[in-house]
């Protein structure tokens, strides 16, 4: 089993409403990661947020998360090791793609098409500014 790490103090949220916020957000996320096995719903992505949440209101619940058998070892490699190239297209084409449908589909305003495209373009971004690993790095 593997150690309690603590969360960085100056990072936690000092306002209570703000933690309390982050906290339920946090449980949110968790509660939706059943759902994740329908096509669509990534896990990794709500795991990672459920993780951030914790982070920042609760040192108990983000520990919890570090030392789950199964949430850890996808918290951990994510901040070791980064994602794959594979996993970076993945994650762009499921971010074009779902972006795109509800934007021709859904949505009939052209000011929420563009904050959709602003909101994708923003998305891809971050997924592949993040640290790139091989694909042997965790076993």
């Amino acid at each position: 089993m593997a150690q309690p790490v603590g969360t960085d103090a100056s990072k936690k949220q000092r306002n209570p409403l703000v933690r309390g916020l982050f906290f339920v957000l946090g449980f949110i996320c968790l509660g939706l990661i059943p759902l994740s096995y329908l096509p669509g719903i990534p896990t990794f992505d709500l795991i990672i947020l459920a993780a951030f949440f914790f982070s920042m209101s609760s040192e108990k619940m983000h520990n919890w998360m570090l030392n789950h058998r199964y949430f850890g070892k996808i918290i951990r490699g994510y901040r070791e090791h980064g994602l794959t190239m594979r996993m970076k297209w993945t994650a762009a084409i499921a971010i074009v793609l779902s972006l795109t449908v509800s934007a021709v589909f859904l949505i009939d305003n052209q000011i929420l098409r563009t904050v959709l495209a602003l909101v994708g373009v923003y998305a891809v971004w971050f997924v592949f500014s993040r640290p790139t690993r091989e694909t042997d790095a965790v076993a």
